[in-house]
């Protein structure tokens, strides 16, 4: 127990350093499941070249918990645990052996818990030589096993990586005074004993058929929220929180990283590479490879060459990659273990590119493989497709043709990580062209889509030539920070301005994502419009200091090109989020404007409404409420009298009712929609909400949805609206018996071009 203390308090922190560790708390929780009593089945079709078929898939139940695993763990004696490369089997592992030295855990009903990593069983299967090497050297052999039987009941092997132990090793006869693995493995030593064993899929099938009646576990790996508690904890412990924060950020604001963090040990690399450079590299392409040479370099044996086995594994995954996702049927994420090369299917599951797992089908049991993730597919796709340029110029031709105007979109990252891989040669301009063909083609509806796959198609390749061939578009969209980085890097390349570029609408969620902005004006031609949207639910002081900095503001012709509107969303941490203590800069004013959105957890203090008052009152446009008390939408309306700018005002499920004078101040002569849904307003509060739009007020928009007025009600509103020379949208939805009546009460008083809902 005292090695166990030492030796598993403790996880890496890194995959090519040992001696860098974290503390074994601070590793996240896992999606586990485990199988359902009975091995219940469904089926699941999968597609494969000759036909499709059913699988019969063991039916699951989520373990909620680690310490439901570990009950799992003490009350079976067999139990395998699966999961695919980096997904934390081997953490888990470690784990349930912290476990066994906590009193208070189920774990310690065992008297000797044995942690085995089974990757350093080089020369013999005996799990008591193991023991020896990796835990206690001391004890001699004979001694050792003569303390394990007397305590079998009471002993838990936790053997980690059974794909990792060399297969003639696995297999070798049982030695002689001891206990082969695989003996173990069968149940057939050490019965009374607990064995939980971790292992990749592909070697599930072994354990099984030794013994069918193993329990069996699978890692799931993060979900979005457990990465980020890891993220946090893991720049936490280094006094960087801020960095922690920063990386959230920029994994928010892709689909593709987000994906990416269901993978842990992807989730530890990218804490590495941020941790070093405070970002990730720029170039999708760059990272992909990043990753890719420390998963072989972290799995291949040492007297192999890393450079010839990446090669040889692209040459045999590559092409079974590539014509999975260009089937004309849609693309194909699985596949049977025969569409691959022999030996490119052993090193690919290795070195965890690939997990292969055997299910029936019927009377037929199948091994069926995927990639460790659907990018992994199509990075080594890209390999192959970027090289056949080269070795089968006609086929290249052939693929490419394969990707139209109804899997283009699709084929994303298939797309920039060729024009990535094949930078510099033929094969990045006909993609390039082919793609904006694609984009001219009159059925594709989301022409941004394509242009941004363009630019973002030129930057993986690095070709600066290629930017002057590409279309000029007249308008252009970028949402998020690569979209951006994309776009500047075109505008740098081109050798004349791009004087067509009319309107440029930018979105952005993070500091990180708004930084390419900086001297972007330099770029652009004077006509050239940007909008910028910003969505935020913290720290907008340090958001409207941000754009004071990176924002052209000393140089009035530029900073007038920009228009920029931040939607803030309160949290329930608003105190400490509005810091600021002086105004917004006055150059930046006529540019800027806020909408602030209070949502019912949204934290609406007197700090907050001083703030709102004293400091945005001059830029704020919107204010939506939702589901906040009367008390917080009066005290608002008290903190923003004379806020010229505001011009949209929404209230939602709120009770109004006999309040609603004290509303007026949201309504300034600016205001151009109100909203005030399901406020428990009825023919009461009709003279008040009069009172709000004097005659001559230039509302253009009353919505006044799930309300309870009457005919009469109506009559008088609508009456009194008819003063309003601007209006054109009037919103009631009135459902109750006099609908007709109500529909014609309101359009006799409206006038002719009101709009009536």
């Amino acid at each position: 127990m005292e090695y166990n203390k030492d030796v598993t308090s403790t996880i890496p922190a890194h995959p090519l350093d040992p001696s860098r560790t974290l503390e074994i708390d601070r590793f996240s929780k896992l999606e586990l499941t485990q199988n359902v009593g009975g091995n219940e089945t469904t089926q699941e079709p999968i597609h494969l070249p000759e036909g499709t078929r059913n699988l019969d898939k063991v039916i699951t139940k989520p373990l909620c918990s680690f310490e439901e695993m570990l009950d799992v763990i003490v009350t079976k004696l067999r139990v395998l645990l699966s999961g695919r490369a980096g997904f934390g089997k081997s953490t888990l592992s470690l784990r349930v052996a912290n476990a066994s030295t906590d009193p208070n855990s189920v774990m310690a009903k065992f008297k000797l818990v044995f942690p085995v990593k089974l990757k350093q069983m080089q020369q013999t299967s005996c799990v008591l030589e193991a023991i020896r090497d990796q835990i206690l050297p001391q004890i001699e052999k004979a001694v050792l096993k003569k303390v394990i039987e007397n305590n079998e009941a009471d002993t838990a092997f936790l053997l980690d990586g059974l794909d990792e132990i060399p297969s003639h090793v696995l297999n070798s006869p049982a030695p002689e005074g001891g206990y082969g693995i695989k003996d173990i493995l069968y149940n057939k030593v050490l019965r009374r004993s607990t064995v939980l064993v971790s292992t990749r899929p592909h070697m599930v099938d072994f354990a099984i058929k030794g013994y069918p009646r193993y329990t069996h576990v699978k890692t799931l790996g993060f979900t979005i929220d457990t990465a980020k508690k890891y993220i946090t904890s893991y720049f936490a412990t280094k006094g960087a929180a801020k960095n922690g924060e920063s990386l959230i950020s920029h994994v928010k604001s892709s689909s593709l990283m987000r994906t990416l963090t269901q993978v842990p040990i992807l989730v530890l690399f990218m804490c590495i590479v941020w941790e070093n450079l405070s970002r990730l590299p720029e170039k999708l392409t760059e990272l992909y490879t990043e990753f890719t040479e420390v998963l072989v370099s972290r799995c291949c044996d040492e007297s192999e060459n890393q450079v010839a086995l990446m090669k040889s594994i692209v040459r045999g995954l590559g092409p079974v990659a590539l014509d999975g996702l260009l089937k004309t049927k849609g693309e194909r994420l699985v596949f049977s273990s025969q569409e691959f090369e022999e030996k490119a299917l052993e090193d690919g599951c290795r070195l965890g590119f690939l997990q292969q797992e055997s299910f029936t089908s019927g009377l037929k049991k199948m091994k069926v493989v995927a990639f460790l993730h659907k990018s992994k597919q199509e990075y080594f796709a890209a390999y192959y497709f970027a090289n056949l340029h080269h070795e089968n110029e006609e086929e290249f031709h052939e693929r490419l043709k394969q990707i139209n105007p109804d899997n283009v979109e699709a084929m994303e990252y298939l797309l920039r990580f060729t024009c990535g891989i094949s930078s510099g040669s033929k094969a990045t301009a006909l993609i390039l062209e082919h793609v904006q063909k694609l984009c001219k083609d009159r059925r594709m509806r989301h022409g941004f889509k394509l242009q941004k796959l363009t630019l973002l198609s030129l930057f993986e390749s690095g070709c600066d030539d290629l930017a002057d061939k590409l279309d000029r578009p007249t308008e252009a969209q970028c949402d998020s920070q690569e979209d951006l980085l994309a776009m500047r890097y075109y505008l740098q390349c081109l050798r004349l301005p791009l004087v067509e570029l009319k309107k440029l609408k930018v979105r952005v969620n993070s500091h990180e994502e708004l930084a390419p902005l900086r001297r972007f004006d330099s770029l652009l031609h004077d006509e050239t419009t940007v909008n910028t949207e910003i969505s935020i639910n913290c720290r907008l002081d340090e958001w409207l200091k941000l754009l004071e900095e990176i924002l052209p503001i000393d140089d009035i012709m530029s900073i007038r090109r920009f228009r920029v509107t931040v939607t803030y969303t309160l949290s329930e941490k608003a105190d400490d989020e509005i810091l600021a203590t002086s105004g917004v800069d006055e150059r930046l004013c006529d540019q800027i404007e806020l909408i602030v959105n209070m949502r019912p957890w949204s934290l609406l203090s007197e700090r907050v409404l001083g703030s709102l008052s004293r400091v945005y009152k001059q830029i704020i446009r919107e204010v939506a409420l939702w589901n906040k008390t009367y008390d917080d939408v009066i005290r608002l309306a008290n903190a923003l009298p004379g806020c010229d700018r505001l011009t949209y005002v929404d209230v939602f499920d709120t009770n109004l009712h006999g309040h609603l004078a004290g509303v007026a101040p949201l309504a300034p002569p600016s205001l151009r929609r109100l909203r005030l849904n399901s406020c428990e307003l009825n023919d009461d509060d009709v003279p008040d909400l009069i009172s709000i739009f004097p005659a001559g007020h230039f509302l253009v928009w009353l919505d006044v949805r799930g309300n309870a007025f009457s005919v009469v009600g109506v009559d008088t509103l609508t009456a009194h609206l008819k003063n309003l020379p601007i209006l054109i949208v009037l919103e009631l939805q009135y459902k109750g018996p006099d609908r007709e009546r109500v529909q014609q009460v309101a359009k006799q008083n409206l006038k002719p071009n009101v709009q009536l809902c």
